[in-house]
């Protein structure tokens, strides 16, 4: 059992090593877009804002699929070795490493819920999605909170970049 878990204990290492490089790509957009705020130049500021939060949102998915990996090798460590779901580990990681060829976060995040639907029921999975979102959960606001252009986004509190 425990060969079987060290290939999804991997995987979950290596979507938190890319979740970190995707935090590493925000510091030269951080600058860009501060040398376009004190440039004035809306549409840059525009764009590196809009690449910031798209590397953000990158790497948090690939944290809450790390979790849900991470929750599902707890699973597996809970269930007898006989249980026929340690059959299932190979077409698990399957599926996980070809969409994560594909290098599309949301991709990879229809592959864990098809993975989670078709291997477990339907408590599991709510128990691997909740504990995955107790980490990384990015925050939403209402309309009203919502900044009406790219330099109010700054004033918002918790988006504060520079």
């Amino acid at each position: 059992m425990e060969s079987k878990t060290k290939v999804l204990i991997s995987l979950s290492e290596n979507l938190r090593n890319l979740a970190d490089e995707c935090e590493k790509e925000i510091e030269p957009e951080k600058r860009k877009l501060k040398e376009a705020i004190q440039k004035g130049d809306t549409k840059q500021t525009e764009k590196h804002t809009k690449n910031m939060v798209g590397i953000r949102h990158e790497a948090v998915n690939f944290r809450q699929i790390a979790n849900r990996i991470d929750s599902m090798i707890d699973y597996f460590d809970n269930e007898p070795e006989q249980s026929p779901v340690f059959s299932s580990i190979p077409a698990i990681v399957e599926s996980v490493n070809s969409a994560l060829a594909t290098g599309n976060p949301k991709k990879l995040l229809k592959a864990m819920n098809k993975i989670e639907k078709q291997y477990f029921d339907k408590e599991v999975v709510a128990k691997f999605k909740s504990s995955a979102a107790t980490e990384s959960t990015p925050t939403f606001m209402s309309e009203d909170e919502k900044p009406h252009n790219w330099f109010d986004i700054f004033k918002v509190k918790n988006l504060v970049f520079l």
